[in-house]
């Protein structure tokens, strides 16, 4: 501000002195204020009439075009830049194209509209979406028909834990449902969930797996048999054999539009050697874990460790671990005993160890 006020010591104008006593130099001719006669004429009935100022303009230079976008062009370009959700956008809109009188006001409602958009978004995201019936009975369908395929590698939600594992009852229903039509989803599933969205995504994946749980538990049900008792569930005999088992399992578990016939279930009884081996062994783990009140893992999740081992293990190790697992199963159950007449202490499972040291002997034929 001095500088502006004092100007600049060192600018070479103002080194000049000022009220000098020197005669001033003589102004050259041309240079000289014009004579009368040389001054534009003035019509005095328009005396404030604009003068002729043409000789101002130096050098004939040309004046800047100013460009003009509109109102529109210019929403246009933000919403092109921003994104915008429809809702946003048409506030956006309104207090855009208001007039400058209005501006205040439009700023107030607008304001109050984006508050109430956003509360409404804290809404949705708290309250779960509640999976209608059509979709329930979906997954209790499609589960209770993976829970008759002995070629199931894993029962539990948490297949992950031994790798994805594409045949686990948890991906082989996600899959069926990912198979479903666009409108299918639409009708059943949530709406943040076909966007992707984490929090739709999570609330699925629980869902889901509770409905999974619930068809689990069915299967365990039929495998402890006479040997759970609770409020709603009595023991009314004997333990079932391997083979009463399976009848049971094959007449209960399959869904009411496609029960099976009783010659079918005599087939699966007889021939489906995998499906006896995983379910008399399902049924020593459940019975172990019933007993000794076990609560160190989960047992599906034992029993999704131990089919992982016999994947990966050779042909002779599979024949030594189903030998012992039908020899438990014989030792325990084909006697017709009820429940409480077997010792608790036989309730045991075939180890890994137990089948190493088994390698070692001979198999009977007739396995």
């Amino acid at each position: 501000m001095s500088d502006i006020i004092h100007g600049d010591s060192e600018d070479f104008s103002n080194q000049m002195q000022l009220g000098d006593d020197h005669a001033p130099t003589p102004t050259p001719p041309d240079q000289r204020s014009p004579s009368p006669d040389h001054m534009n004429d003035i019509d005095p009935n328009n005396m404030f009439s604009p003068l002729n100022l043409a000789d101002a303009n130096m050098n004939n230079r040309l004046a800047p075009v100013e460009v003009v976008i509109t109102i529109d062009q210019l929403c246009t370009s933000l919403q092109s830049e921003l994104k915008l959700d429809p809702d946003h956008l048409k506030i956006a809109l309104s207090a855009s194209k208001c007039t400058p009188e209005a501006r205040h006001a439009s700023i107030i409602f607008s304001n109050a509209a984006f508050h109430q958009l956003s509360m409404k978004s804290l809404d949705v995201g708290s309250t779960p979406h509640v999976f209608d019936d059509r979709f329930r009975d979906f997954v209790r369908v499609h589960a209770r028909m993976y829970l008759l395929d002995p070629t199931l590698e894993a029962y539990s939600n948490n297949p992950l834990r031994n790798g994805a594992l594409p045949r686990s009852l948890y991906f082989l229903t996600l899959d069926a449902i990912d198979q479903q039509s666009d409108e299918w989803k639409e009708d059943h599933l949530a709406p943040g969930q076909l966007n992707d969205d984490p929090v739709a995504l999570d609330a699925y994946r629980e869902a889901l797996g509770e409905l999974l749980k619930h068809q689990r538990s069915n299967l365990r049900t039929l495998l402890l048999a006479n040997i759970l008792e609770t409020q709603r569930i009595s023991i009314k005999g004997s333990v079932p054999n391997r083979q009463e088992l399976l009848t049971s399992i094959y007449q209960e578990l399959p869904p009411r539009n496609n029960k099976m016939t009783t010659v079918k279930i005599q087939a699966q009884v007889t021939q489906n050697w995998a499906m006896r081996l995983q379910m008399c062994y399902a049924r020593l783990v459940m019975v172990h874990y019933y007993v000794h009140k076990s609560r160190k893992t989960s047992q599906w999740l034992e029993i999704d460790e131990r089919l992982a081992t016999l994947r990966t293990s050779s042909r002779e190790f599979q024949k030594h671990h189903a030998h012992l697992v039908f020899q438990k199963d014989q030792e325990l159950f084909s006697k017709k005993l009820n429940f409480s007449d077997i010792p608790k202490e036989n309730f045991t499972v075939p180890t890994l160890d137990a089948v190493r040291i088994s390698l070692a002997s001979p198999l009977p034929l007739n396995l």
